[in-house]
């Protein structure tokens, strides 16, 4: 198959750009959530009644790296990439489902749990498309043109 053959991945490319994007926002969280605690936190010394905050951070920052790794096996075809964006997207969904059951209900916190669950949405029926499953077992990197 040469490159002119080659069909385009409009849905590959859309889960790894939506995967990328979303690691990249939740590890820019987590870290600047953790700069603030220590910031924050008696010079950096007194942590204790920052736990669930830092909790926080450590799943945007796990999260958000887990969710690139994803993206840049896609990007790659790799056979892992499926399974580790499915992983990342299955423990969104659930801290999404536990910040609606946890937190108080405000306007930012409704608009902030819509769109979460539009996102998760998307990328997990562009995980599940024939797009995507077709792009990884061909195994051809994607390139941009």
């Amino acid at each position: 198959m040469t490159d002119d053959d080659r069909t385009p991945r409009p849905a590959a490319l859309g889960l790894a750009g939506l995967s990328a994007g979303f690691g990249i926002i939740g590890v820019s969280i987590g870290f600047a959530t953790f700069l603030g605690i220590t910031a924050t936190a008696s010079g950096g010394r007194d942590t204790a009644g920052f736990g669930p905050l830092a909790g926080s951070a450590a799943s945007s920052f796990v999260l958000g790296v887990l969710l690139i790794v994803g993206a840049a096996l896609l990007w790659r075809a790799h056979r892992a990439a499926r399974v580790v964006i499915g992983v990342a997207v299955l423990l969104l969904a659930a801290s999404s489902l536990a910040r609606m059951v946890l937190d108080s209900i405000s306007f930012l916190s409704v608009v902030g749990t819509v769109l979460s669950m539009l996102a998760l949405v998307a990328m997990g029926s562009l995980l599940l498309s024939d797009g995507v499953r077709d792009h990884v077992r061909e195994g051809v990197p994607l390139r941009l043109r």
